[in-house]
């Protein structure tokens, strides 16, 4: 696929191409978790050996982990990320304690650990003053009425999320640098994680055991997903090319049950294999952005947005 300025770029292509003659040093937090991860793996792909020196990435304590290629990689603790020697140019933060984890710690613990995550990583931008700063935010930070959410005590994820969009963009703008943003809807591809928490996760899971794909939603569900390497790439070329910017994440919007007639499609799976029970009084949930900002700025970067039929098998557990 081609468009006027060349050929459709996969998303480690963009990395490459967004890196090439440069000598950022990176570091990258919530390196375990899923966007973490992901983020990792492109890096080491695209800088190869390079990367052991260039790319250092965070989690809660220090630990070994494997990227793509099958390199062993230590993480290191949050804590140490003040003292990285080089500083980093490009901080690419994806810490946060997830959503269902509000119900375990309890509402004050969960945003005590948050906010702590917050300020080490805000004294580190102060201090390192990279250049290039990615935060990854959510689709959470609207509340019903479309305002930006602000209800802590009801929703400290959203408010939470909220408040690390201010923050970073002022600290990251305070030290001379350029701060980009996705808001995060539904996302799939690489990696694709949690299938206790998110829909097309556990679809691709039940679909690889055989079916049936049961779909748990008992009204209309509309999700808008794209693939999690696109948002993070993206994001990254839009950094260092100096967009300063917010978006929201993009794609088609789907209902659960068509969704899951894809799965089973993509797995080989009849369409009698999606299970679903019916409640007719149940109200429609739609959680989908205004994705038009993502796809202009792809179009941009020439970045290929996966369809849903190839975002699927770009999700499958290989």
């Amino acid at each position: 696929m081609t468009t006027s300025g060349g050929p459709l770029l996969r998303p480690v292509d963009l990395v490459a191409e967004t890196l090439r003659g440069r000598t950022d040093v990176f570091a990258v937090t919530g390196a375990t978790g899923w966007f973490g991860t992901v983020a990792m793996d492109m890096l080491y792909e695209v800088l190869g050996n390079e990367a052991e020196e260039r790319v250092v990435g965070y989690a809660s304590r220090q630990r070994e982990v494997s990227v793509a290629d099958g390199r062993s990689v230590t993480v290191r603790a949050l804590g140490d990320l003040l003292t990285q020697d080089p500083s980093p140019t490009v901080l690419l933060h994806f810490a946060f304690v997830p959503r269902d984890r509000v119900t375990v710690l309890g509402h004050d613990a969960y945003v005590r650990q948050n906010i702590s995550t917050t300020a080490t990583v805000l004294d580190a931008i102060a201090h390192h003053r990279p250049g290039h700063v990615v935060l990854a935010s959510s689709g959470a930070v609207y509340s019903s009425t479309g305002r930006l959410q602000s209800d802590l005590a009801g929703d400290p994820y959203g408010t939470l999320k909220h408040l690390d969009e201010l923050a970073f963009r002022a600290g990251t703008r305070d030290a001379g640098g350029c701060c980009v943003v996705p808001r995060v809807f539904s996302v799939g591809g690489p990696r694709l994680a949690r299938p206790d928490v998110f829909a097309l996760a556990s679809m691709v899971a039940m679909a690889e055991a055989g079916g049936p794909i049961d779909v748990s939603a008992r009204g209309q569900v509309f999700r808008t997903y794209c693939a999690v390497d696109e948002v993070v790439a993206l994001s990254l070329w839009a950094a260092v090319s100096g967009h300063d910017v917010v978006f929201d994440t993009c794609g088609t919007a789907v209902e659960m049950g068509d969704l899951a007639r894809a799965v089973a499609l993509e797995h080989g799976l009849g369409r009698d294999a999606v299970r679903r029970t019916w409640d007719a009084d149940a109200v429609d949930d739609r959680y989908v952005g205004d994705g038009r900002s993502m796809v202009a700025l792809a179009a941009r970067a020439r970045l290929h947005l996966r369809p849903l039929d190839a975002l699927i098998r770009a999700s499958a557990h290989r």
